[in-house]
């Protein structure tokens, strides 16, 4: 176990490096896509704890192929346990099929509370990976209807671990950031599920 997770971690550092060369050298106008993105996620159901995400992304879109590509880095602290929820360092590729519909596939490295409400035992770091889906709805100009589900396995034991899905409203201000309402739950596989009214700021740079 500890040489596999040595060579995933390997592996992902690999890639991620790659894609940061590429995003400076290769493809120079698209470079330092950078987002950050901060949301509170307030607990309808009372059984988790409120929670604070940040995060933060590097995006390179490439021509030939037509891909997304993506660095990032998101933390989640659990206002109600004290605890982190989640934190993940990974990357993500992806493709708009239409203008409207996204296809991501990420590779992450994972730790925090979410680790424990696994059915299987795993140590306080692992690797994970999610398929996402994403519709964009144009409303007016500016706002936008965002429709998403994520769902991962681990890496590791090839199980699942959890699936999100959500809704989101969004509204852009002349590009330099957004603002968002929306609706997420959570379903962490044979465990708790969890739903959250989320509010969130996006800054691009």
């Amino acid at each position: 176990m500890v040489c596999f997770y040595s060579k995933m971690k390997k592996f992902l550092c690999l890639f991620i490096f790659l894609l940061c060369v590429n995003s400076l050298f290769i493809s120079p106008v698209y470079c330092w896509d950078i987002k950050d993105r901060n949301e509170y996620l307030l607990d309808v159901r009372g059984d988790d704890g409120d929670i604070i995400l940040n995060r933060i992304t590097l995006h390179n879109q490439l021509k030939s192929p037509e891909l997304e590509m993506t660095a990032f880095s998101e933390a989640q602290w659990n206002i109600g346990t004290s605890e982190w929820e989640k934190i993940t360092m990974g990357a993500e590729i992806g493709k708009y099929v239409y203008k409207w519909l996204y296809l991501g596939q990420s590779l992450q490295f994972m730790s925090g509370e979410m680790l424990d409400y696994m059915a299987f035992k795993v140590d306080n770091r692992s690797i994970d990976s999610t398929t996402k889906i994403a519709i964009g709805i144009p409303i007016i100009e500016d706002l936008c209807l965002r429709l998403f589900e994520e769902y991962s396995i681990n890496i590791e034991k090839g199980k699942e671990e959890y699936c999100e899905i959500g809704i989101e409203l969004n509204y852009d201000i002349r590009g330099y950031c957004s603002i968002g309402i929306g609706w997420r739950h959570t379903d962490r596989i044979h465990n708790f599920d969890s739903d959250y009214i989320s509010s969130s700021i996006i800054l691009n740079f």
